[in-house]
């Protein structure tokens, strides 16, 4: 079997990043790109020094466990000794996952050769560039199709209040259930940022239309403040006088900075 040395380095590292990255992506950990980098290197010189290193098969399999516990620390921080596992588990499994993928397209795009009773492969090109190929174009995809998926849901919203104006992106969101007391509307989201910076900071104790909201999310309960707005209007179209608007702090990554229900456009 013929190896060219600079693809092997190469093929470890690139599926090294792929399985790192999708074990953060699956299990939603904070992904730092540098970090990951430098965990894909250190597996990529293990894979370098393992054909030098002469021992029973069962140690060598149990360094290459523990290998994997220290490449899964140094690209993820974990808060408990679960996360780890999970993380760890997964990791484990998408190795075997796509070695055998690879394994699988090597046999499938390169030619054999058999002399006598063998059969090996010219290795002429790296097979982990088809995979990336493949990874590429799967992340594309993806956030083509969530970007035209959650442009559907998103509708512009014009919020009226104290004489001025705030338009902005607002996600439809049919889990969004809460009404309010008094005019048993459904109650719009809006980040606080945005609104003082357009409205100006509030004296809520001095507002009449002020209340306190319960918010329950799935990192637990949260009080919101809240106050009636003249006037909201979706999409040009839809007009509501004295909608509930609940402030909250929404994460920067996202395109839309408002949320409004569902059952206010149907």
């Amino acid at each position: 079997m013929v190896v060219y040395i600079e693809y092997v380095l190469l093929d470890n590292f690139i599926i090294d990043f792929i399985i790192l990255y999708c074990v953060g992506n699956v299990l939603k950990l904070q992904k730092k790109y540098l970090r990951i980098i430098l965990a894909s290197l250190v597996g990529v010189a293990f894979a370098f020094t393992m054909p030098y290193i002469v021992l029973y098969n069962i140690v060598l399999f149990i360094i290459k466990l523990l290998m994997g516990v220290i490449i899964i620390f140094i690209c993820y921080k974990f808060n408990n000794v679960k996360s780890f596992f999970l993380a760890y588990t997964l990791f484990i499994f998408l190795t075997f996952l796509l070695g055998g993928i690879c394994y699988g397209l090597q046999s499938f795009v390169q030619t054999p050769i058999v002399t006598g009773n063998s059969i090996t492969y010219n290795n002429s090109f790296p097979i982990s560039l088809v995979v990336l190929s493949v990874f590429v174009f799967f992340i594309l995809f993806k956030n083509l199709y969530n970007s035209i998926k959650l442009k559907q849901k998103i509708a512009i919203i014009d919020i009226f209040f104290q004489n001025k104006k705030l338009t902005i992106n607002a996600l439809i969101d049919s889990g969004n259930q809460l009404l309010d007391t008094q005019t048993k509307l459904p109650i719009s989201f809006l980040d606080r940022q945005d609104f003082i910076k357009t409205f100006g900071q509030i004296n809520f104790k001095e507002n009449l239309t002020y209340e306190n909201l319960l918010c329950k999310t799935i990192s637990g309960s949260k009080l919101l403040d809240t106050i009636l707005v003249d006037k909201l209007i979706i999409n040009k179209k839809i007009t509501f006088l004295n909608a509930r608007i609940a402030l909250y702090d929404f994460d920067k990554k996202n395109n839309y900075k408002a949320i409004i229900s569902n059952n206010l456009i149907c």
